[in-house]
């Protein structure tokens, strides 16, 4: 799990990006993986990994997963092997990842560290 000073970074700079979004302001690259992030972190520690695709699905977990490698967040990667091992083949990865019980969690909390610290350490702001 993530210190609460990345936890801070992470909502705070989550918050400007959900605003700009809102507005209707089309989200730079830098932007665009910031929310990712910041939408697959809020979903998971609402609810779980299993919580995100509930309310989102494959088609953002792709746009996730491609939008963090296209970013350069190396750490992301074997993440993304993992929770796609655990989704392969099913036809709700909701229903697969709660078939897991806490597994996909723990998954998740294994990487989100790593996953954060480096994201800030690429974009500390947004413009």
């Amino acid at each position: 799990m993530i210190t609460g000073e990345l936890e801070d970074w992470l909502c705070e700079i989550g918050h400007i990006v959900v605003r700009k979004q809102a507005a209707g302001t089309p989200l730079s690259s830098q932007e665009q993986l910031i929310y990712e992030i910041w939408l697959l972190y809020t979903e998971t520690r609402n609810g779980g990994l299993s919580q995100y695709f509930c309310n989102h699905g494959s088609e953002q977990w792709r746009c996730c997963v491609a939008t963090a490698l296209a970013g350069g967040v190396a750490s992301f990667r074997p993440f993304a092997v993992r929770v796609d091992e655990m989704i392969a083949g099913a036809i709700d990865p909701y229903d697969a990842l709660i078939e897991e019980g806490q597994f996909p969690d723990n998954v998740y909390y294994e990487y989100e560290s790593s996953i954060v610290e480096e994201l800030r350490a690429k974009y500390s702001t947004v413009a």
